[in-house]
């Protein structure tokens, strides 16, 4: 089968290692997961279309050329479990628009997480247990945007399946320091979506319909929203 032969050739090998640390054991057992996904989700990634449950998406690209994912939790409409392919096309689209590294980073917003949205703890470890093996070695950076205590849960439930060197990528920082941090290493136009996002997700009287144009919008690539403007990347 295609995927087998898409995994293992040596650039993935090596991500598997450098993501598990040297650990060959753990790499092989990481390598044999990655397949069994992608095969699992075969027609997801062929199709590269979903049922958007929430506001990720590719809203630009930092000062390294990165592709930059950002999401609002606040977005969120469909449970955990039903937005996991959401999550994956969007992680799968910034490789594919990657360097040469083909790594890429994270802003998750967590205004107004959802416990009850969140609620099922099998969906959330399968999610990190999936994309810490198919995407190992991808993300560069991972910031945590007004990250509450309600949202802990959730946490330490990924926090067990996440290997150590993705950990220390995370950085949980306030609102006004994720404005800070993203003037400092993103910038430009990458940047305006990105406050402007901060902004609408935090006013008050913003509109779903209004906030769901916005990151129509702030897209630079029609996956995973399905949206595309002349002057964006497409697949």
């Amino acid at each position: 089968f295609p995927e087998l032969e898409e995994w293992t050739n040596i650039e993935t090998v090596r991500r598997m290692l450098r993501a598990s640390g040297g650990n060959h054991e753990q790499s092989i057992r990481m390598l044999a997961k990655a397949i069994e996904t992608r095969v699992h989700e075969r027609d997801l990634f062929r199709a590269m279309k979903c049922k958007v449950a929430c506001d990720m998406r590719i809203i630009g690209r930092d000062n390294m050329n990165r592709p930059t994912i950002y999401l609002c939790a606040r977005s969120q409409t469909e449970p955990i479990r039903d937005m996991i392919p959401q999550v994956f096309l969007a992680f799968e689209a910034a490789s594919k628009l990657a360097q040469a590294d083909g790594q890429s980073i994270l802003i998750a917003d967590m205004h107004r997480f959802s416990p009850m949205m969140n609620a099922d703890p099998f969906a959330i470890k399968d999610l990190a247990e999936c994309f810490g093996v198919v995407y190992a070695d991808r993300l560069n950076f991972i910031m945590m945007v007004d990250f509450s205590f309600i949202a802990q849960g959730v946490w330490t439930l990924c926090k067990a399946v996440l290997s150590e060197r993705t950990q220390k990528k995370i950085c949980f920082v306030s609102e006004a320091k994720a404005r800070a941090m993203c003037e400092e290493k993103i910038g430009g136009p990458t940047c305006e979506r990105i406050l402007s996002a901060f902004d609408i997700n935090r006013d008050t009287s913003a509109t779903d319909e209004e906030r769901e144009a916005h990151a129509h919008r702030t897209a630079i690539c029609d996956v995973p929203l399905g949206v595309l403007r002349p002057a964006d990347e497409a697949f």
